[in-house]
């Protein structure tokens, strides 16, 4: 279990987190693209249209002259201004031009600028409804009476220009946003001379309501078309501002502007999306099966590295797991008294048992000593199998010798107890040979020398008993160190026959 959640931990870190980082890093850039992609597509579409929205009032504002000019320059019309026959305006001017343009707001007035007619909607109405907005109109009528203006109506009555003149504008009239047209009325015929700056003047206003957008929308195909005298838009709407000649906003024209780049992503979202969760299942299983042949590659590469140090047949670590714990338990120990000893097992008349009763009832015996022992360590001890029927135990963090020897004593006792094999009752013995550093050796070969030499004085002196290694050892010379050494690090067979 340990291995596996050490495994399953170092993939996630070292694998599914970089994948997955990946992953998010490479979603996000891709969501991000499509989402700049149709916010700019919307963006050229919403220029386009805004675009169109400034063409369609111009030529709305340019077509009011246009229309007017049909009743303003009309022989029958000055007479009937002159005449002050006001039936005869309101049925061949006012009536006419709101039922065929739409215009909703008519006013004539005569020379001296006095009111003739007004209309509001199509019906007639006092002349001094015109009043109300003459402040509004006044400078239309003064530019159209200045010297430019003068010169225009000159330039159309002597034929040198083909259009007669006005002024046309945005304004608020009534408090409603309007399109206005200031017009001379002259003659069509020539015949009707008008002093220069005596010319009646027709006034034309349509306003800007929802008769005019709804003529946009049919037109230009805007969507939900209104005006409106404030910027607050609405949801998804756009506006464009309608100016006067002066520069200020006089409306807004509002409509849902079409969003292709929003459509197609609306349209293309469930299909993107379950795209993205077809990848992200595909992507889970492969990252599923990626996790699962590094977790089995690990467990195998720890089964390996245990049965690298271990005794495939007592489970206790073997002579390289010996040498790697004896080597660390050296360089860490502290300088002075006994801190660390070594314990060199043998044990005596199992050779006898082997023979005795087979190679099966060995190793079964084999196993039942290292239980026997195991249960006598701290966890801080190690205990090891060298081969055969010898063991060895690193004792770290002792203080003396004496607690050494007591270990000692408590493995013999053990393991003289008796076994029980094949339903036979057996006793075995165990001989212990004790070196300690760093009062008695410095290094884990001098370790390991002594040790062996130890355990053959206690096999020598009776067996079943321990014994340290003295400080002085006697007839230790360099050369027989070296010899010691080398048995004591060479690799022995592992069958238990070797005993």
């Amino acid at each position: 279990m340990a291995v596996t959640h050490t495994s399953g931990w170092r993939f996630s870190h070292k694998v599914m987190l970089p994948v997955l980082f990946a992953i998010v890093i490479t979603v996000g850039t891709v969501a991000g693209f499509v989402i700049w992609s149709t916010s700019r597509t919307d963006e050229h579409a919403l220029a386009r249209e805004t675009a169109l929205v400034a063409k369609a009032m111009t030529d709305q504002l340019a077509n009011m002259p246009r229309v007017q000019g049909d009743f303003a320059v009309w022989d029958e019309a000055l007479d009937a201004v002159e005449n002050r026959d006001i039936e005869w305006l309101d049925t061949n001017m006012g009536g006419d031009i709101f039922e065929g343009y739409g215009h909703n707001r008519n006013y004539i007035l005569d020379a001296d600028l006095h009111p003739v007619y007004a209309m509001r909607d199509g019906g007639q109405v006092a002349g001094k409804a015109f009043e109300t907005v003459r402040s509004t109109i006044q400078p239309m009528i003064d530019k159209l009476r200045n010297l430019d203006g003068t010169a225009a109506i000159a330039a159309y009555n002597s034929g040198v220009s083909n259009t007669p003149p006005s002024v046309v504008d945005f304004a608020l009239i009534e408090g409603r946003p309007a399109m206005l047209s200031v017009m001379p009325m002259l003659s069509d015929s020539g015949d009707e001379q008008v002093a220069p700056g005596r010319e009646p003047i027709y006034i034309s206003a349509m306003l800007l309501d929802d008769a005019l957008a709804a003529e946009l929308t049919d037109q230009y195909l805007f969507g939900n078309a209104h005006f409106a005298t404030t910027p607050e838009l609405g949801a998804n709407e756009a506006a464009y501002p309608i100016r006067n000649a002066d520069g200020d906003i006089v409306a807004w024209f509002k409509w849902q502007p079409n969003r292709p780049g929003a459509r197609i992503l609306q349209d293309t979202l469930p299909a993107l999306l379950l795209a993205a969760a077809v990848a992200g299942g595909i992507i889970a299983l492969l990252l599923r099966n990626l996790q699962r042949a590094s977790t089995q590659l690990q467990s195998e590469r720890a089964e390996a590295q245990h049965r690298a140090l271990h005794d495939p047949l007592t489970g206790l670590g073997n002579r390289a797991l010996f040498r790697d714990r004896l080597h660390q338990a050296v360089a860490t120990m502290s300088r002075g008294e006994p801190r660390l000893a070594l314990l060199a097992l043998d044990l005596d008349r199992f050779k006898q048992v082997n023979d005795s009763l087979g190679h099966e009832a060995g190793d079964e015996l084999l196993r039942q000593v290292a239980g026997r022992i195991t249960s006598l360590l701290r966890p801080s001890d190690t205990l090891v199998r060298l081969g055969g029927d010898e063991f060895a135990i690193i004792q770290t963090g002792i203080t003396a010798h004496a607690e050494a020897t007591a270990l000692s004593q408590r493995v013999i006792d053990a393991v003289q107890a008796p076994f029980y094999l094949l339903g036979r009752s057996v006793q075995i013995g165990v001989s212990i040979g004790i070196v300690t550093a760093p009062d008695l050796a410095q290094t884990e070969a001098e370790m390991a020398a002594r040790a062996d030499d130890a355990l053959y004085r206690a096999k020598e002196g009776g067996r079943n008993r321990f014994c340290i290694h003295p400080a002085q050892p006697q007839g230790d010379t360099n050369a027989d160190l070296e010899q010691q050494v080398r048995e004591a690090f060479a690799p022995r067979r592992t069958d238990n026959a070797a005993a």
